[in-house]
């Protein structure tokens, strides 16, 4: 009995690490894949639907418990997740009800966004938020690196290696 607590447990611990960025309910209002550059071109033409854009954090300005996110548009892969490409295709602006921290919302950082268009605002497509997924941090070597070795003590890893067995030390 208690092994099939424990398998019930497990199986729903790797399911729910398998959601959509976006809800289903958003989705299934959402209009089918729009390019970004008909958007960017024409927004007027877009405007009142619901789209899914993504890309990376640019900016987050906070104002009266609102916020404005800025975002470098990038494309989605299957999961709705922003993927690495060479070009990208300028920048949105998310206006969002809610006040968005400018703590978590760093620059780089993806995000995904589901919003209804509202036009254009200083030239950039304008949306507003209905949903707002943030994507985990990106880690790279050099970040682990940096966080697993003490500055202090970077003359042992670095060429000519330390060996206390060989005269003259270094």
């Amino acid at each position: 009995m208690a092994r099939e607590w424990i398998w019930a447990g497990l199986l729903a611990l790797a399911l729910a690490g398998c959601g959509p960025a976006i809800s289903t309910n958003i989705l299934r209002q959402a209009e089918p894949p729009v390019s970004f550059a008909a958007l960017k071109t024409k927004p007027e033409q877009y405007r009142g639907k619901i789209i899914v854009l993504g890309g990376e954090v640019m900016q987050v300005q906070s104002q009266d418990g609102k916020s404005l996110l800025w975002v470098r548009q990038k494309e989605l892969d299957p999961q709705l997740r922003p993927v690495d490409a060479p070009v990208d295709g300028g920048t949105f602006l998310v206006e969002s009800g809610n006040w968005l921290s400018p703590d978590s919302y760093v620059p780089k950082r993806k995000v995904t966004v589901a919003g209804e268009v509202l036009g254009q605002r200083g030239g950039f497509p304008l949306l507003q938020a209905r949903q707002i997924h943030l994507w985990e941090y990106p880690y790279e070597l050099d970040t682990l690196l940096k966080e697993w070795i003490d500055p202090s003590m970077s003359y042992w890893y670095t060429p000519p290696y330390f060996d206390p067995w060989r005269r003259g030390g270094r």
